[in-house]
């Protein structure tokens, strides 16, 4: 199985290649960094492309094109919109709005709805959702996400994207990933781990979390693996 993980920052990229260990190649190609890992018979590519839905949607589409990946990861930072989530927080995606995609003032949608969607979401797999839950053993909540090309750091914007678009958590590039992958037919899995509340009272920045690698996400991998490929995981097994 080939599979392809993707990030936006090389910061949520290292606790993930650290954990894969066996780096057998790299690249840069139209600046997307792609490590290339073997997982006994599997195959691993991870990207990282850059922050912003144009560039998530390229490098999702490359991975296809060019290792021709059979099931897509993304992991990541994001921030909360529910004041229920707190810092490091880890959760699963279930559906992702583009609430900056908006085509209402012609074909009366709402914002958020493509054409040819029954309502303004693209759903993540929900099979491998199930599998992960599974394997990993972890209450691990399901979220709707916001994804936009915005930065959302104000009180109003976030209360907009909670209400109007019914969203838990905000970030800048799943909405590109779904619909590359929905239009490809590839799996998609997005584990996403909370950098800062909704109320922005965090002990600690934005840039002091990404310091500090506070991703979690990565002690979940070898279930995740497991998950993905129906076989044990060849990689370090998680210390419970």
């Amino acid at each position: 199985m080939r599979i392809g993980i993707v990030t936006a920052m090389a910061e949520e990229t290292f606790p993930i290649l650290n954990k894969l260990g066996n780096i057998v190649a790299q690249s840069a190609i139209s600046g997307v960094n792609v490590c290339k890992a073997q997982l006994g018979a599997h195959t691993v590519y991870l990207a990282t492309g850059g922050v912003g839905e144009i560039r998530s949607a390229m490098m999702m589409q490359m991975l296809k094109d060019l290792f021709d990946i059979d099931v897509a990861l993304n992991f990541g930072f994001v921030g909360a919109l529910d004041p229920s989530l707190k810092q490091g927080d880890l959760l699963l995606a279930r559906r992702v709005c583009h609430y900056q995609f908006d085509s209402s003032a012609i074909d009366g949608t709402v914002p958020g709805q493509y054409d040819g969607k029954e309502d303004r979401y693209f759903y993540l797999d929900g099979a491998l959702i199930d599998r992960v839950l599974l394997a990993t053993r972890k209450p691990l909540r399901q979220v709707t996400v916001a994804s936009g090309d915005v930065f959302v750091a104000n009180a109003k914007m976030k209360k907009r994207l909670r209400e109007e678009f019914e969203c838990d958590i905000c970030e800048m590039e799943l909405a590109a990933l779904a619909l590359v992958c929905e239009r490809n037919r590839i799996p998609l899995l997005s584990l996403k781990v909370v950098s800062d509340s909704a109320d922005e009272s965090s002990p600690m920045s934005f840039p002091e979390v990404v310091k500090n690698a506070m991703t979690k996400y990565e002690e979940l991998l070898p279930d995740i693996i497991a998950a993905v490929t129906g076989e044990a995981s060849p990689l370090p097994p998680i210390k419970r």
